[in-house]
């Protein structure tokens, strides 16, 4: 099992790295908090990784934090919830945030997540009832966001990559700069936008 990767950063985009390793590089799905708190370009890297192998695909997952791959771990042990969604669900709400939906039971929360529906959200919370506890009790740090386009183009491009298109994009993107500031942490920009974009 690949537990770690560290390595040199060459590509970074919403929901996708390269990193140099050994002469290779490695290609890797990172959920939005990942994403802000990357180097710059050049720079050297380590992510926590999940290697997923299929019949017909190896797809390897990078992480931050610890508590970003515990929670990536906890997700897909819920049936029919994959590697794909359950990193749209960790971009769009804080693993905390999500420990305390499926304690209380937040049914309108979980449900709220772009590609979670009501039957997934009960699912997740019937499933998950006990390793909710395990996921609030984890720690865990995002860190800021590192530009290399403007702020606003990542945001507009990270609201596509979650299945958005470019006019929702936008005006995601303007709701959540008018609500949090320009100043704010892509993490933080990204799920206000997916908040007010959720609401419509």
């Amino acid at each position: 099992m690949i537990e770690r990767i560290r390595g040199r950063l060459l590509e970074k985009t919403s929901g996708r790295v390269v990193i140099e390793v050994g002469g290779l590089g490695l290609s890797l799905m990172t959920p939005l908090s990942t994403f802000s708190s990357l180097p710059e370009i050049a720079q050297e890297v380590t992510l926590l990784t999940r290697l997923i192998i299929r019949e017909d695909n190896w797809d390897l997952f990078g992480f931050s934090t610890l508590l970003e791959r515990e929670t990536f771990d906890i997700l897909t042990s819920v049936s029919r919830v994959g590697p794909k969604l359950a990193l749209t669900v960790i971009s769009a709400i804080d693993p905390e945030e999500l420990a305390q939906a499926l304690m209380t039971q937040d049914l309108a929360k979980l449900s709220g997540i772009k590609g979670i529906g009501v039957k997934t959200a009960e699912r997740l919370i019937v499933e998950l009832k006990e390793k909710a506890q395990k996921l609030a009790g984890l720690s865990g740090q995002f860190g800021g966001f590192s530009p290399v386009t403007s702020k606003k183009e990542e945001m507009v491009q990270a609201l596509i990559n979650l299945g958005y298109n470019r006019m929702e994009a936008e005006k995601g993107t303007r709701a959540a700069t008018a609500a949090l500031g320009p100043d704010a942490d892509l993490g933080q920009l990204v799920r206000e936008a997916l908040k007010h974009l959720s609401n419509r």
